[in-house]
């Protein structure tokens, strides 16, 4: 047995890799805390269902608001274990009088494709699939949305006509750290979830440069502008989960946009939260789970931005099926331009995907803090990485032991196994 190195698996999508490194020049390995899930999912739902935090309980909002219910869900994106939610909810409902034909659930897509049924069924469950209507918000088509004004800061409000214009509304969503909104989860799935895309590149344009101020901060700017967007389109109640690294249910919240979701925070920040007083020469990330395109990844890259040693080398991990950014062509168009003059092009209106623009911003920002990134992936072309800046590798192994022999012995080397979903907090 080798005692002078370290097997570490990280993930790869649904599949793992293993890396070895030297011992003696691991900095820290990086993970979401692994703290037990619940022992009984559907237990965990109903006693978040009877203990709503900020808000009245949900058989008097069904008296006060009516029947006809919308629920937001997000796509498959995102980690939350909707299948097993949501027939607890549909039952709880049931129980209040609102049938099963009265409910619409509304996938949140914000600027995400659309999800076929196959990955509806997936995602959601048979069960589910059988019950109610399930639909995908159309961000993009102005009858399907209704313009309620502005929030204070001058954001334009323009939301889906069907969950406005719904008597209760519900967002189920999950809690992890964003680098848009600090924290995901509560009123993100109105924003972007099912907003417009004037509504939805104002927030970006604004947050994504940023994003290193913004990220694991749960009372920025951005995000009480999110909040102002779901209080002026009447969202209701927000049920929230935190999961452990294996997607366990480890919590769930529901009640007020507002004050559940700072309460589910508070449980998220003790899983993703990672403390780290240096700064090392490499970084080894996998994206997980943010895994299916490089738009989704990106989530990865900023955080370790923030972590690696400036100039250091980011050894990126990554599957990316479905590519580059398959519903932004924008962010590969841009490949490495600087991104003040299109930002600034994108704030002025010029830009037709606003959202692309702010996402290349963060991009941006983030690649200028690194010397040499280095890219495993089986979904991206080499030609539109090094379009991108990146160097390809075809052994991620192969790609560490060259920069450790290229830095010398006192190479220090991180890993982040869930790049993702990590605060990084500098201590």
């Amino acid at each position: 047995m080798d005692r002078t190195h370290e097997i570490i698996t990280i993930p790869y999508g649904p599949q793992s890799i293993d890396i070895r490194v030297p011992r003696e020049m691991i900095a820290w390995i990086c993970s979401p805390a692994d703290l037990p899930g619940v022992a009984d999912v559907g237990q965990a739902v109903r006693d978040a269902l009877d203990n709503l935090i900020g808000c009245p309980e949900l058989s008097n909002l069904v008296q006060q608001r009516g029947k006809k219910t919308v629920l937001l869900v997000d796509d498959d994106t995102r980690s939350t274990p909707q299948k097993d939610i949501l027939p607890v909810v549909l039952n709880r409902l049931n129980e209040l009088g609102i049938r099963d034909a009265d409910i619409t659930a509304i996938i949140a897509v914000g600027t995400h494709r659309h999800m076929s049924r196959e990955e509806c069924m997936a995602k959601y469950g048979q069960e589910v699939m059988d019950r109610i209507k399930i639909t995908n918000h159309i961000y993009d088509d102005p009858a399907e949305l209704i313009n309620l004004g502005s929030t204070k800061l001058g954001i334009p409000i323009s939301i889906n006509r069907e969950f406005y214009e719904a008597d209760l509304s519900i967002a189920i969503g999950n809690i992890i750290p964003h680098i848009y909104a600090g924290w995901s989860g509560g009123a993100k799935m109105v924003q972007p979830g099912v907003s417009g895309p004037a509504t939805t590149s104002a927030t970006h344009l604004v947050a994504a440069p940023r994003f290193p101020e913004i990220l694991g901060n749960v009372d920025n700017a951005v995000r009480k502008e999110m909040e102002e967007v779901a209080r002026q389109s009447k969202l209701d109640l927000i049920i929230n989960t935190v999961l452990n690294r294996h997607g366990e249910i480890v919590r769930v919240v529901a009640g007020d946009v507002v004050a559940a979701h700072r309460k589910g925070v508070e449980y998220a920040e003790r899983i993703y939260s990672f403390e780290f007083s240096e700064s090392p020469d490499v970084l080894v990330v996998s994206s997980h789970p943010a895994d299916k395109d490089f738009w989704q990844a990106i989530k990865a890259y900023t955080t370790a931005s923030l972590m690696l040693k400036p100039g250091g080398t980011l050894i990126f991990i990554s599957p990316c099926w479905e590519g580059v950014a398959p519903d932004h062509p924008t962010l590969l168009d841009l490949g490495q331009t600087p991104y003040e003059q299109p930002l600034e092009d994108a704030l002025a209106g010029k830009y037709e995907d606003g959202v692309a623009v702010a996402t290349y911003s963060a991009l941006s920002i983030a690649r200028s803090r690194i010397g040499r990134m280095i890219f495993y992936t089986e979904g991206i072309e080499r030609a539109k990485l090094q379009h991108l800046g990146f160097e390809h590798t075809e052994d991620p192994q192969e790609a560490i032991d060259q920069v450790i022999r290229s830095i010398g012995p006192q190479t220090r080397i991180g890993i982040m196994t869930h790049g993702a979903d990590i605060n990084p907090v500098k201590i």
